[in-house]
């Protein structure tokens, strides 16, 4: 899923090997052939690349990674689901999951079912839905008949605009000057409108493995929260300007379609229950000499209460942080963050995340109502952290 230009070459490649070949026209024309043609096509090609590719053998990575994506595959292969790019053609793959050597985030999948994985990918998604939902996606492109449909329309382009070109300059006589100029010309068009198929199929597979992970006990909200991710790293990094070039739509626009095709299909946007969004934690901490333990909302201190009528400072903070947690879970904003009418309790929705007490007033030199508005504040910081994250 990741824009590297070295997938941009593979697809390339691919692309070539189909209109020389003769697979677009051979998958329809042999239909008794032994072996699929897109199979055979994909399995040369996984050959090749994996000369240049180091396959990771870790016992557990490659595990993780085929159990998630047979699980997937099987949908694929039983299921009948709407395409809007590529070519409406019911095959059922064998898919192999194999893990690369390579620290980039970075998935692809050849026809016929062959879907490689990064190592760097797997150390960047945050749960199994994430996972779930990169496989998803490149199943797609192999389910769709993405690589061979691209490479119908670059037979296309060829028969209809570059041969017709060299032929008309050929006889023409143009001079060698010119004939480069239009050549080079002709090949940024082929890129330009290969490329804008290959953002149609993005957008296709992303669609198609939403609905695949709805059959699954994968939460489809893990393909948004990666694509939400990978929108905010990419844009802390320099921007690049691909033009023609681009293959894949920005990844913050497919976020937006994602989350307006969760709104179609009635489906729950839970960040929390698929990655490590706004994480509670517990930590130890000094005041005054006494040994405390302190509420932190992704990274951010919130509250460490103190000891009380033989209650714990661990007890009451194990408390704020289940309530705490309970209430992020329901979909908590900044706006329902308020004080109570008697200024000590910070609650959410009327529903009370803890009580400043006198033994907190005496330990902090504060006031219980400066203490309660503390809290407030912090949690309130905590959520705009994490709302500017999401805005990229």
């Amino acid at each position: 899923m990741d824009r590297t230009f070295r997938q941009i070459y593979l697809v390339m490649m691919l692309v070539v090997s189909l209109m020389f070949g003769g697979l677009a026209i051979e998958v329809f024309a042999q239909p008794k052939a032994e072996e699929d043609p897109e199979v055979r096509m994909g399995r040369e090609a996984a050959q090749e690349i994996e000369r240049t590719l180091r396959i990771v053998n870790d016992a557990a990575l490659v595990e993780r990674v085929n159990r998630i994506g047979q699980e997937i595959a099987a949908i694929a292969n039983a299921s009948e689901i709407p395409i809007t790019w590529g070519i409406q053609k019911k095959s059922q793959f064998q898919y192999t999951f194999k893990v690369v050597d390579d620290k980039d985030v970075n998935a692809f999948s050849l026809p016929g079912g062959f879907i490689y994985v990064n190592k760097g990918l797997l150390d960047y998604v945050q749960s199994d839905h994430e996972l779930a939902a990169v496989l998803a996606h490149e199943i797609a492109h192999a389910a769709h008949h993405h690589l061979l449909r691209l490479g119908q329309e670059n037979e296309k382009i060829n028969r209809r605009v570059t041969l017709p070109t060299l032929l008309v300059m050929v006889l023409s006589g143009a001079p060698a000057r010119d004939l480069s100029n239009v050549m080079m010309g002709v090949q940024l068009y082929q890129i330009a409108k290969l490329n804008g198929f290959t953002q149609e199929a993005e957008v296709d597979a992303d669609r198609a493995a939403i609905l695949y992970l709805m059959q699954t006990k994968y939460n489809p909200v893990g393909m948004l929260t990666f694509m939400e991710r990978l929108a905010r790293d990419e844009a802390r990094r320099p921007e690049r300007q691909l033009g023609i070039f681009r293959t894949h739509p920005p990844s913050r626009e497919r976020a937006q379609a994602m989350l307006n095709l969760f709104r179609e299909l009635n489906i729950p946007v839970n960040r929390r229950a698929v990655a490590r969004i706004l994480p509670v934690e517990l930590r130890e901490k000094t005041v005054q000499d006494r040994n405390l333990v302190e509420v932190y909302l992704d990274s951010v201190p919130v509250f460490a209460p103190a000891d009380r009528d033989g209650q714990p400072s661990a007890e009451r903070a194990r408390q704020i942080s289940e309530r705490l947690d309970s209430l992020l879970n329901d979909g908590i904003q900044m706006f329902d963050i308020r004080l109570s009418s008697d200024k000590r309790t910070v609650v959410a929705r009327n529903h009370p995340i803890l009580t400043i007490e006198p033994e907190d007033a005496a330990l902090y030199g504060k006031s219980m109502q400066e203490l309660a508005e503390q809290v407030s504040n912090a949690i309130k910081r905590a959520l705009w952290n994490e709302l500017i994250q999401r805005a990229y």
